[in-house]
């Protein structure tokens, strides 16, 4: 997995909205597809008090399909990043704050498992094109979107049907 990296001397800068852009490759995100397999990555840097804060953007499109019609969609991310990288041990156990150990012997901090596990975290868990979407028809598979299907509607069997006629039974 290549590397993203932030040198010293990059920090001592203070690089101001400085753009990276990311090869999803280099990130080793699984079964996640991203348009032009490209995420870019605004940053900047200031000192804070034992270190550096490190904050900026991330913005990346998803290439999805939606959960009821399975047309392709392609969802735009945008989140935050916003870290705190020292050696000062109190701020490294406050649980309220992004802070990453970085040790004045170090050269540089690699980002790339703070940027892949942004991008898993933001990664939405349903995925609908629109919120009205129809789905695909249970017995056609038509996209019912696009088209009405001819099935018409189609009656359902209950798993609970048989416990109903045994209370019945019961009632006579």
């Amino acid at each position: 997995m290549a590397k993203i990296k932030l040198f010293r001397s990059d920090l001592e800068k203070h690089i101001s909205n400085q753009l990276f852009e990311i090869s999803t490759d280099s990130l080793n995100l699984d079964n996640i597809q991203v348009v032009d397999d490209t995420l870019s990555c605004t940053l900047s840097v200031e000192h804070a008090p034992n270190g550096y804060r490190v904050h900026g953007s991330l913005g990346v499109t998803f290439i999805e399909k939606c959960d009821r019609c399975l047309t392709r969609i392609d969802e735009i991310l945008e989140s935050s990043l916003n870290l705190i990288l020292t050696d000062n041990e109190a701020l490294l156990n406050d649980e309220n704050m992004d802070v990453i150990h970085f040790s004045d012997s170090e050269e540089f901090i690699d980002l790339s498992p703070i940027i892949h596990d942004l991008i898993l975290i933001e990664e939405p868990v349903k995925r609908l094109c629109n919120e009205t979407c129809k789905g695909l028809c249970p017995n056609c598979g038509a996209n019912q979107n696009e088209s009405q299907c001819n099935c018409g509607p189609r009656e359902v069997e209950s798993i609970w049907g048989h416990l109903k006629d045994l209370k019945h039974k019961n009632l006579e």
